[in-house]
């Protein structure tokens, strides 16, 4: 499938142009100071989702009946994942599956990237072993203590 990009302008100008161009494939119109619009037809996007949800419960079924094959597959895909501790791995894998499983439900897949940003910091701090040595132990308060609000 093809993605045609035309200015958002396009739309206002010759709507009828904009969306024949549907049958190849999605449109993305570009704003100006603003996010791009994707234009794409109903039957193409309910595609998607069961696609994405079909993705969801494949991984969730591998999770449960071979981990050692799913962490494989992650870890060829994010090779950051090769920085985290067994524990923290085993972690990732299950907190990601559980991610696209619950993005694939609700039709809104940031949570993933977010997933994805937080454990790949997660991994640079454990790369890092001065830090990871001084972010697991007790933290030392600095300063004059604050007060309780009332």
């Amino acid at each position: 499938m093809s993605i045609t990009e035309h200015p958002f302008s396009d739309l206002l100008r010759s709507p009828n142009e904009v969306v024949s161009d549907l049958d190849h494939g999605d449109v993305v119109l570009r704003r100006r100071d603003a996010p791009d619009l994707r234009l794409t037809l109903a039957g193409r996007d309910e595609d998607r989702s069961a696609a994405f949800a079909m993705v969801g419960r494949t991984l969730r079924n591998l999770a449960a009946h071979s981990p050692d094959a799913l962490a494989d597959a992650v870890s060829s895909e994010f090779a950051w994942t090769s920085l985290l501790p067994p524990a923290d791995l085993e972690e990732f894998l299950a907190e990601f599956t559980r991610a696209i499983m619950a993005a694939s439900e609700v039709d809104t897949f940031s949570a993933i990237g977010q997933l994805l940003h937080e454990w790949r910091a997660t991994a640079a701090v454990h790369s890092d072993r001065d830090l990871a040595d001084r972010l697991s132990g007790d933290l030392r308060p600095e300063g004059s203590s604050v007060p309780q609000p009332a």
